[in-house]
């Protein structure tokens, strides 16, 4: 399936619940998930409707994914949210050992942000 930024920025607001479908499918492209997931993190403030998502992209076999999920854990919990511990100890083991040198440095941004 193929989205464009726009349509995915669309269902953000106006269907969350197919937003996460589409995200959840597994018919998606790479790059439409990876923009998905960005804008999930972005535009939606249910931690109940995202936390599962990226508990689940972090370990994605695509490095693009992962990276995309880092992105969108930052944006999502940049607003003085407490990030849940569980997330927290995956990003910290995520720095030490992801195959990704990308992954690795997004991941490692992330959590200077966070201090």
């Amino acid at each position: 399936m193929d989205y464009s930024i726009t349509q995915l920025q669309s269902l953000a607001k106006n269907n969350q619940q197919e937003l996460i479908n589409i995200i959840n499918s597994n018919n998606i492209n790479i790059s439409t998930l990876t923009m998905a997931v960005e804008i999930l993190g972005e535009k939606i403030s249910d931690e109940i409707l995202v936390l599962p998502i990226f508990k689940r992209l972090l370990k994605h076999i695509h490095a693009d994914v992962r990276e995309s999920t880092i992105l969108a854990i930052l944006s999502f919990y940049s607003n003085n949210k407490v990030i849940p511990i569980d997330i927290f100890n995956k990003l910290k083991i995520i720095v030490k050992s992801d195959p990704s040198p990308n992954v690795r440095d997004c991941c490692c941004d992330l959590l200077n942000t966070l201090k």
